[in-house]
């Protein structure tokens, strides 16, 4: 019954954490335009022209989270 109980926790856990990727994903396209954005389960890979530099110089991109928008 514990193994259970663990393996459903992880299972929502692992839920979660792909909800909060799409959500940081989704704010990214929003907030930056001509970027390539590839979602995996638990990481968000962005590429795209002058990215590093906006990065740099933007802290929306810096301190960005999933929690709003």
């Amino acid at each position: 019954m514990m193994s259970q109980l663990l393996k459903r926790g992880e299972e929502l856990a692992r839920a979660a954490q792909r909800e909060r990727t799409k959500r940081i994903a989704s704010r990214l396209k929003q907030l930056v335009g001509g970027i390539a954005i590839e979602v995996e389960e638990a990481r968000v890979l962005v590429s795209g022209r002058g990215l590093l530099k906006r990065w740099l110089t933007d802290p929306q991109l810096r301190f960005l989270t999933g929690d709003r928008g």
